[in-house]
């Protein structure tokens, strides 16, 4: 078959060839090789270096993804564990493990001080990063004990923490500032800044408090969605109402003392009685006259005698009177005023023509499915709250596409495996179809053959002669055939060689 291939046919096949060979080598690699699954990503250079040393020396399989390691997904369970048990990954964050070389001699308390809030801080960081929204953070405290006679010796510190995936939540950073805070003796949270990374935002202290006030109100919105359509897919069907809650509510934090004292209640403390008695006697002095003025004269005349009785009771009652105290703090959140908007779907009815026909619910029904929202809601009509209910006709937008099975199976886990493998063993058929299979089965056409008395069996032509036809014989050769030919054939060949020898010299062909 090679003898009697032309050149350009060599090429090809031989093209061809190697072709198929290569699509066959990738075929059973693509087949062979294994499913790899993600085992770190995000490491740091020198941990990455780390893991990768003791990947080789372990022989495991891996691949390094610009900063992502991948494994077998079949053993990337158990090479965690292996790495957890040499201590790898390494967090890069030194703790109080640098207090561990330090030695009393040679050591300053200085010396000792900064590797004491460096290990802190570094303590610190790795409690943050043990998070699984956080990957990395760097803490830093300022602290003032280094002038232990300065009046403003309050220490502060600044937090930088790097999201997992989008913008720092503030209720994270304010969990962050608190255990901070807790953690550093003299540490007010109001003194600690948090920082995102990723935007450069610094998170003030009360954003968190706001944004966990915002998103108990789209908590509790959605619970009482929930309660109306649970209530109204009762009755109208589920899908036939579409329900919406706003809540109007004070986000400000406010403090309220009050002092109440009650003047009609009061108590008996103490009580005191005194009592006092005064008895006096004495002699008067009679009328001043002319005798009593003489030496002679009688001076007491006209003298008598006199007395005093006096009593006197005080008493003393202490009272005490009923006094409240009271202090009330009221948190953002409080509902001010609440709205609530429900549409509900009509309902199919015959018309006389006996046709399906949309009409809105009667006036009586959406009357007791207001009632129904009210008490779901807690309606309070003092402080302006509002419900809305209507009926009217709600649009089906028509379904387009299938529906996606959502059950992962083989097809979804091995989808670029089975990607690879389709399209190498197609070039390996195409290669095999249209290329080497008519190179093998273009064969040169053998002259026509008189019948052999010792062949089994004789086939027609279609030109009408007789082929030869060999079975279970060793096929001849070109040179037999030619011999066979010019035997049976000796007219046919005598006027051949004829017209060679006879024809001039300038032709070039030989005509038969």
């Amino acid at each position: 078959m090679w003898t009697s291939l032309d050149p350009r046919k060599r090429v090809i096949f031989i093209l061809a060839a190697v072709a198929g060979f290569v699509a066959l080598l990738g075929l059973v690699r693509v087949a062979t090789s294994p499913n790899l699954s993600l085992l770190y990503a995000g490491l740091d250079a020198a941990s990455a270096g780390e893991v990768i040393t003791s990947l080789e020396q372990s022989g495991v399989i891996f691949e390094v993804r610009g900063n992502a390691i991948y494994v077998d997904n079949n053993s990337r369970d158990q090479v965690r564990l292996s790495l957890a048990s040499e201590g790898l990954p390494a967090s890069g964050i030194a703790g109080y493990e640098i207090l561990d070389s330090l030695s009393g001699f040679g050591t300053t308390s200085q010396m000792f001080d900064a590797a004491y809030w460096r290990a802190k801080e570094g303590e610190l960081a790795r409690t943050l990063v043990a998070s699984a929204q956080i990957t990395s953070a760097r803490v830093h405290i300022a602290s003032g004990s280094g002038k232990p006679f300065s009046r403003n010796n309050t220490p502060t510190a600044s937090v930088t923490l790097t999201a997992a995936s989008g913008n720092l939540a503030p209720s994270f950073a304010e969990a962050a500032r608190f255990m901070v805070a807790s953690a550093v003796n003299g540490l007010s949270p109001e003194n600690v800044a948090v920082i995102d990374s990723a935007s450069g935002v610094v998170v003030l202290a009360g954003d968190a408090a706001n944004a966990a006030s915002l998103g108990g109100l789209d908590d509790r919105a959605a619970e009482l969605r929930g309660n109306i359509e649970r209530i109204l897919a009762a009755r109208v069907g589920a899908g036939n109402a579409i329900v919406e809650v706003m809540i109007d509510a004070n986000m400000e934090t406010q403090t309220v003392s009050e002092r109440i004292i009650d003047p009609e209640s009061r108590v008996v403390i103490s009580s005191e009685s005194q009592s006092d008695t005064d008895n006096s006697n004495g002699s008067g002095s009679g009328a001043v006259t002319v005798a009593s003025n003489l030496p002679d004269g009688d001076v007491a005349g006209g003298a008598g005698q006199s007395s005093r009785n006096q009593n006197s009771n005080s008493e003393r009652i202490n009272y005490e009177i009923s006094e409240t105290l009271r202090e009330t703090v009221r948190q953002p959140g409080e509902i001010r005023r609440l709205s609530v908007a429900v549409l509900v779907n009509g309902q199919m009815v015959t018309d006389d023509a006996g046709q399906q026909v949309w009409a809105p619910r009667s006036e009586q029904e959406l009357t007791a499915l207001r009632e129904l929202v009210q008490s779901a809601v807690g309606f309070d009509a003092a402080r302006g709250d509002v419900v809305t209910l209507q009926s009217m006709e709600l649009s089906q937008p028509a379904i387009t596409g299938t529906l996606v099975d959502e059950t992962p199976g083989f097809l979804s886990l091995n989808a670029m495996s089975l990607v690879q493998l389709g399209v190498l063993s197609l070039v390996v058929l195409a290669l095999g179809m249209f290329v080497l299979r008519p190179l093998l089965a273009s064969q040169p056409s053998l002259p026509p053959l008189a019948p052999d008395e010792t062949n089994d069996a004789q086939l027609a032509g279609p030109d009408g002669g007789n082929v030869l036809a060999i079975e279970n014989k060793t096929p001849p050769t070109a040179v037999e055939m030619l011999r066979t030919a010019i035997s049976e054939r000796s007219e046919e060949t005598n006027r051949l060689l004829q017209n060679w020898i006879e024809a001039p010299e300038k032709n070039d062909e030989v005509s038969v």
